[in-house]
C-alpha cells in the first residue's frame, strides 16, 4: 500500500485549518504502521525536521527562497540512501518525500513564501507529534478520549 494524498492546497498558502490536522494524523499513522521494517520512525522524520527547524531560525532574520528549494535535494539524498541499504521502508520514505516535496513546490509557488513556510512548518509539527504517537501505539487512545 502506497500513500496518495498531498496536503491540501490552501493548507500551505492561505492558513491552516482542521484539514492539516485530519491529514497530519492519517499520514503520520500510515508513516508509523507496519513491522519494523517498513515503517519510518521518530528519528528518520526528526531529522528532515530538524533541517527545517534550523531554517525557520535561519529565516528570522531575513527569508531566504533558496534554502526553502534546497530541502527537496536533502529529501531525495535521504530516499536514496534507503534504497541503497535495500531497506523495506524505503516506500514510505518515498511518499514522505512526495508529500514534502508538493508541500516546498507549493511554498515556492505561492504568493506570499514566508508565509506559506510558516504555515508548512505547523502542519510538519502536527505530523511529527502524531507519527510519535503512532509510533508508541497511542493514537488509538487518543482518538478514543477526543470523543
Amino acid at each position: 500500500m502506497s500513500w496518495n494524498k498531498l496536503i491540501p492546497e490552501g493548507e500551505i498558502t492561505d492558513k491552516v485549518t482542521e484539514k492539516s490536522v485530519s491529514f497530519a494524523e492519517e499520514f503520520s499513522d500510515y508513516l508509523a504502521k507496519g513491522e519494523k521494517e517498513t515503517k519510518m520512525t521518530t528519528s528518520q522524520i526528526r531529522k528532515f525536521f530538524g533541517e527545517v527547524k534550523r531554517l525557520k531560525l535561519k529565516n528570522v532574520r531575513e527569508f531566504d527562497l533558496v534554502s526553502v528549494v534546497m530541502l527537496k535535494p536533502k529529501l531525495a539524498y535521504a530516499v536514496g540512501r534507503a534504497k541503497n541499504k535495500n531497506s523495506y521502508w524505503h516506500f514510505k520514505i518515498e511518499d514522505f518525500y512526495v508529500v514534502m516535496a508538493d508541500a516546498i513546490d507549493k511554498i515556492v509557488n505561492s504568493p506570499d513564501p514566508q508565509k506559506a513556510f510558516n504555515n508548512f512548518i505547523t502542519v510538519f509539527e502536527a505530523i511529527v507529534a502524531y507519527h510519535k504517537a503512532a509510533e508508541n501505539n497511542n493514537v488509538e487512545s487518543y482518538k478514543t478520549s477526543k470523543k
